[in-house]
């Protein structure tokens, strides 16, 4: 099982601009837009992943609200959350998967 969370995007070779390719070669413009879409998905993972800490600190914090229906919601916030951030993950190794796995140039012949 892999760690919680991929690798920032810093740790992914940026992709080829028009001189930097080995000679023959030209960048990869799927390399780039998987690139780029992983550096977005990264950087909104964090607000997907808390989106509902506070309902559940919120919940966790007050007795305003008792018995078995109370503990029967508690239980569907805490499963929620850990389904949010789990698949915030799982977004983003399958891209970092795809972009590590993707040619940064292409042959020209």
């Amino acid at each position: 099982m892999p760690p919680a969370a991929p690798p920032p995007p810093s740790s992914v070779p940026p992709p080829y601009t028009a001189g930097q390719t080995p000679p023959g070669d030209v960048p990869n413009p799927a390399y780039r837009e998987l690139y780029q879409r992983y550096a977005a998905a990264y950087g909104s993972a964090d607000t997907l992943r808390e989106c509902l800490n506070a309902p559940h600190r919120t919940f966790l914090g007050t007795d305003a609200w008792l018995g078995p229906e109370a503990r029967t919601w508690g239980e569907d916030l805490t499963s929620s959350r850990r389904r949010l951030q789990t698949a915030a993950d799982t977004i983003l190794w399958a891209i970092y998967e795809r972009v590590t796995a993707t040619p940064r140039s292409l042959t020209t012949s």
